[in-house]
C-alpha cells in the first residue's frame, strides 16, 4: 500500500485555452485536487493507500527560475516522512532544467521524485495528461526498484539528469539526452532497461529512508551566463559580462566543442584573450556542442585542445546544456573554488557523464 503526493506546479498540464487557441495559466487553478479526483479509480485499481495533493506553483514553465526549484525541493523535503513517493506535475518546456537541478539537490534519495505533464491540457480533447498520470502511478506502484529523480512522458521514462525535450508537437516530446539510454519504456508493459537503471542507482549513496537522512543542497546561482558562439563573437563582451558580477560561462562552441582559439597572435579578434582573462579571474569555462547529437570532447581539433590545455576551459562531454547550466548553478551557490570546480564539472555525480567518455580525457 502506498502513500503518493502530488505537487503540482502548473505548467501545459494546467492550463486552460483561450478563444484563440493559446495556452495560459488558470489563476483559479484546482488541478492538484482535479487530478486526485480523476485517478480515484486508478488509485484504487493499483491498491494505492493515499494520493494527495497540493498546488504549489501555478507557472508556465518558461517562468520557472531558481528560486521556483527550491521551492519544489522544499516542499519534497518537508513531506518526505509522510510519503512514499512523489510526482510532481509540471510544464515540458523547463522540465529537464527542474528535473536536473532536484537531482543534484537531493544527493542520497531513497523514493522516486518523478516529474510529468503534457502536451495539451488537460481537459482539452486529445489531451495526454491522463495517460502520463496513470502511466507515473503505474510505475510507482509496479517497480519499487525505482527511486531517485525520474520523468515520465509519453513512452519514456528517463533519468533526471538526463531529460531533453526535443519537439514541441509530438506526444513523445522527450528523450534521454546523450549516450545513456532511457531507464525504461512505456507500451502495452513497463520494461525496464536494467543496465541503464543500475547505472542511475549508483549515483544515489546511502539512500535516505527518513527526512533526517537526507542530504539537502538546496540552493542555485544565478550569475552565470551561457552564450551560443558564431564567427566573430567579440572577445570585449566576454570580458563585460565578467566585469558585471558573472560567476561562470557555459559556452556552446561548435564541433567538439572547439572555440574560437589560436595558437599564435592573429591580426583578428579571437577569443584568447577573453579566456585568458577569466582563467586570471578564476571564472569557469565550460563548452558544450552546438551540434544536436554532438560529445564536447575537445580532444579532436587544435582549437578545442588549446582552450583546454591553454586556457583551462572545461569539455562538457556529454551533459546536456539543462545539467551543465544546473550543475554550475548549484556548485558555485556551495562557495567550491575555482579547482573544485572545475574537477566537480568534469566528475559523474548523478549520471550526468557517461563515465565511458571522462576515460578518454
Amino acid at each position: 500500500m502506498k502513500k503518493i503526493l502530488l505537487l503540482s506546479t502548473g505548467g501545459t498540464i494546467s492550463q486552460v485555452h483561450t478563444e484563440d487557441g493559446i495556452s495560459v495559466s488558470n489563476e483559479n487553478s484546482t488541478k492538484g485536487k482535479d487530478f486526485i479526483n480523476i485517478l480515484e479509480n486508478t488509485r484504487k485499481n493499483l491498491n494505492i493507500d493515499k494520493l494527495d495533493s497540493k498546488t504549489i506553483l501555478n507557472k508556465d514553465s518558461s517562468n520557472i527560475i531558481q528560486e521556483d526549484w527550491k521551492l519544489i525541493i522544499h516542499s519534497i523535503v518537508e513531506e518526505y516522512d509522510n510519503f512514499d513517493a512523489f510526482i510532481v506535475t509540471h510544464g515540458t518546456n523547463t522540465l529537464g532544467y527542474t528535473c536536473a537541478a532536484t537531482s543534484f539537490a537531493l544527493t542520497n534519495l531513497g523514493k522516486p521524485v518523478i516529474f510529468t505533464g503534457s502536451q495539451v491540457p488537460y481537459g482539452i480533447p486529445g489531451s495526454d495528461a491522463l495517460i502520463n498520470l496513470e502511466n507515473t502511478l503505474k510505475v510507482i506502484t509496479e517497480h519499487e526498484e525505482l527511486v531517485g529523480v525520474f520523468a515520465i512522458l509519453g513512452s519514456k521514462i528517463i533519468t533526471g539528469t538526463r531529460v531533453k525535450k526535443k519537439t514541441e508537437y509530438e506526444y513523445d516530446a522527450f528523450t534521454s539526452f546523450g549516450r545513456i539510454p532511457s531507464i525504461g519504456t512505456i507500451g502495452n508493459t513497463i520494461v525496464i532497461h536494467k543496465m541503464a537503471l543500475e547505472h542511475h542507482l549508483s549515483f544515489l549513496g546511502n539512500r535516505a529512508r527518513t527526512k533526517n537522512e537526507l542530504i539537502v543542497q538546496n540552493n542555485f546561482d544565478n550569475n552565470i551566463i551561457s552564450l551560443t558562439e558564431f564567427p566573430g563573437l567579440q572577445s570585449k563582451f566576454i570580458k563585460t559580462l565578467a566585469d558585471s558580477g558573472i560567476k561562470g560561462f557555459i559556452m556552446r562552441g561548435t564541433g567538439s566543442g572547439d572555440l574560437n582559439i589560436v595558437r599564435e597572435k592573429e591580426d583578428y579578434d579571437n577569443l584568447n584573450d577573453a579566456f585568458a582573462y577569466l582563467k586570471a579571474n578564476k571564472i569557469p569555462i565550460i563548452a558544450t556542442t552546438q551540434a544536436p547529437q554532438g560529445v564536447a570532447s575537445m580532444n579532436i581539433n587544435e582549437p578545442g585542445q588549446l582552450a583546454t590545455k591553454k586556457l583551462n576551459v572545461i569539455p562538457a562531454w556529454d551533459m546536456s546544456i539543462e545539467a551543465i547550466t544546473t550543475k554550475l548553478s548549484w556548485l558555485i551557490a556551495q562557495n567550491k573554488s575555482y579547482d573544485e570546480i572545475r574537477e566537480l564539472m568534469l566528475t559523474p555525480l548523478k549520471g550526468e557523464i557517461s563515465t565511458s567518455n571522462l576515460n578518454l580525457y
